[in-house]
This record gives C-alpha cells, sequence and structure tokens, in this order.
C-alpha cells in the first residue's frame, strides 16, 4: 500500500493533488480517520504533556518557584484535531483554556483514545515539576470519570473552543495570561505573520508570556526532503504552497519578526539544525537568510514576554 501511493504521488501532479485535498469529501474522510490516528500517536495524552513539560523545563532554566499555569487564562493557537494540550494546561491547573484555531475541526469524542492510550503515571511524574502532584492526580481522575465528552463538558473543565478565527485578521480581545503553539507558525503565510504576532502580543497581559514551538522543515517530506522546497521559485510558492509544505521563514527571519514586534521582549529557548539531508545547490531569491548554518535549522522555539510588567511565571524576561 506505501508502495502504491509513492507511487500515484510521482505520477499525480501536486497542483491536482493539493486540489483533491481541499475537497470537502476527502477533508471529512482524512480528519476522521486522521484524528483517530493522532489520538492513539502524537496526541496521546502522556506525549503531549511531556512537550509541554519540555516547554516549561526551558523556560524555567533554575526551576519551577510556582506553579506556572496555576489560576491563568491559556491561549492555543492551532490546536487541530484533538484537544489534548487544551486538557494538559487544565490538568496544571489553569483557570481558563481557549483553544482556537483557523478551522473548525476538533472532536471532543477523540479525546478517550488520547487518555486511554496514554500511560497516565507519567503524565503525573512529568507535569509534577509543575503543579501539585495531588491535584494533578485528581483532576486526571476526573477526566476518566467524565460519562462523555463534547463542548458542552469541556466547557465545564474550563476549556473553550473558538473557531474559525484568523490571528492575521483579528485580536480574540479577551486578555491572556500564555499562549502556546506547537508546529503552527510555519504554516502561517509569510505576509500574515507579522499580524498575527502583533494580535497575540496584544491579548497578552503585561507580563503575560508566549512560548512556540516552530518546525522549519519542508512538511510534505520532513523525513527524506526537508530542504529542496527553498529552491522553489517564489511566484510558484503562493499562500497556499506555504500552508502545505511551511512558510520557508528561516531562524533569522523568526528573530527579526519577533524582534519587530514592540510589546515583546524574544528569545530563542532551543534551536535545533539538520546536517543529513542536503542543502539545494542554489536557494530563491524570496528566502531570507544568512548562510547554511541559518538554511539548516530544522527547528526553534521561541519565549516571548510582554513588555510593561513583571515577568510571569512561565519564564525570566528575555534579553
Amino acid at each position: 500500500m506505501a508502495s502504491l501511493k509513492s507511487a500515484l504521488k510521482g505520477v499525480i501532479p501536486e497542483s491536482l493533488r493539493s486540489r483533491v485535498r481541499q475537497s470537502e469529501v476527502w477533508r471529512r474522510r482524512y480528519n476522521r480517520k486522521h484524528a483517530e490516528d493522532l489520538a492513539r500517536s502524537s496526541k496521546r495524552l502522556d506525549i503531549c504533556a511531556a512537550q509541554m513539560a519540555h516547554l516549561l523545563h526551558l523556560a524555567h532554566p533554575n526551576g519551577a518557584e510556582a506553579p506556572p499555569l496555576a489560576g491563568k487564562i491559556c491561549l492555543e493557537i492551532g490546536c487541530g484535531w484533538i484537544l489534548t494540550h487544551a486538557l494538559v494546561c487544565h490538568l496544571l491547573g489553569a483557570e481558563k483554556v481557549i483553544a482556537t484555531d483557523i478551522e473548525s475541526m476538533a472532536g471532543p469524542d477523540y479525546l478517550p483514545l488520547a487518555i486511554e492510550n496514554a500511560v497516565l503515571y507519567l503524565v503525573r511524574d512529568v507535569l509534577s515539576p509543575f503543579e501539585d502532584h495531588p491535584a494533578i492526580r485528581q483532576r486526571l481522575e476526573r477526566l476518566q470519570r467524565l460519562p462523555s465528552y463534547d463542548f458542552e463538558s469541556l466547557e465545564q473543565l474550563g476549556i473553550e473552543y473558538v473557531a474559525p478565527i484568523d490571528w492575521a485578521r483579528k485580536r480574540l480581545g479577551r486578555p491572556v495570561d500564555f499562549i502556546y503553539s506547537l508546529s503552527v507558525l510555519e504554516h502561517v503565510p509569510v505576509d500574515d505573520v507579522p499580524a498575527l504576532l502583533h494580535h497575540l502580543g496584544s491579548d497578552l497581559r503585561p507580563g503575560g508570556s508566549m512560548i512556540h514551538a516552530i518546525h522549519l522543515e519542508d512538511h510534505r517530506d520532513i523525513q527524506n526532503h526537508p530542504f529542496p522546497f527553498l529552491a522553489l521559485p517564489g511566484a510558484e510558492f503562493g499562500r497556499q504552497q506555504q500552508t502545505d509544505h511551511g512558510n520557508r521563514l528561516r531562524r533569522s527571519a523568526w528573530r527579526r519578526l519577533f524582534d519587530q514586534e514592540p510589546t515583546l521582549e524574544s528569545r530563542f529557548l532551543y534551536e535545533f539544525s539538520r546536517t543529513d539531508k542536503p542543502l539545494p545547490t542554489e536557494i530563491d531569491a524570496s528566502v531570507e537568510h544568512e548562510g547554511e548554518a541559518d538554511l539548516r535549522i530544522s527547528h526553534l522555539g521561541v519565549l516571548s514576554i510582554r513588555k510593561g510588567g513583571e515577568p510571569s511565571a512561565t519564564g525570566e524576561t528575555a534579553r
């Protein structure tokens, strides 16, 4: 089956495959299957808890002195099909979690799969540096006892789903303490990024913080061909291609964009490079970069603090 899919991928033009992916029938079928797969894999509760704990550890290089999310209002950008990271924020004691997306696609009924397939003691253990262990256990047991998962039951937990919302076009309009995204910002078309960052920064309370995990490789073939999309002519790499493949912004461009937002102080939490695959012999002129090292960066973590207040519990004032 995999070889057949690969053969068809090589024969059918990308433009046609892109149109098929945008069809309503294909998207309904894909969303349902993909959501089930995610709930059993990368959106399992233990995996999402480990991701959040990793980011919080990096934002707390000297250890957490206080529960960073307890009693806070948290905002997730691009929550996708499974609202597992919102559950993690709930387990960490958030007063309210607002999960948002540019399209309405989340299915609360997939959350039991994300919980059932998780190793639950790992959830408690990895989150315990950032919240009282018995409190995490109590909330987790409550999640397991829920008779059903729908948007109403999530609202009772303090989890609100807001979609569709295009952050490049508007703000949420409500103050929040903590904003996060995982592998989302790289799908935002380049022209929309400045407005998106400005709107997010505007919704942060003074002293509030946000963490973004950004993936810089070609999402259509991460494993084998992470860089050839850097050679594609800019005129052929429009908004849909930027959303599907990644917007091709490199580390230096992200640094500039975050620094241009006057309300924020930002720093990189981490940056990883990919050296096992070749770069294109020529990089298209539309790709802003500062040389090979810049081009090879594959992952970034960015911490931003809203100016004008005391540093929040999710990180020290940057730079």
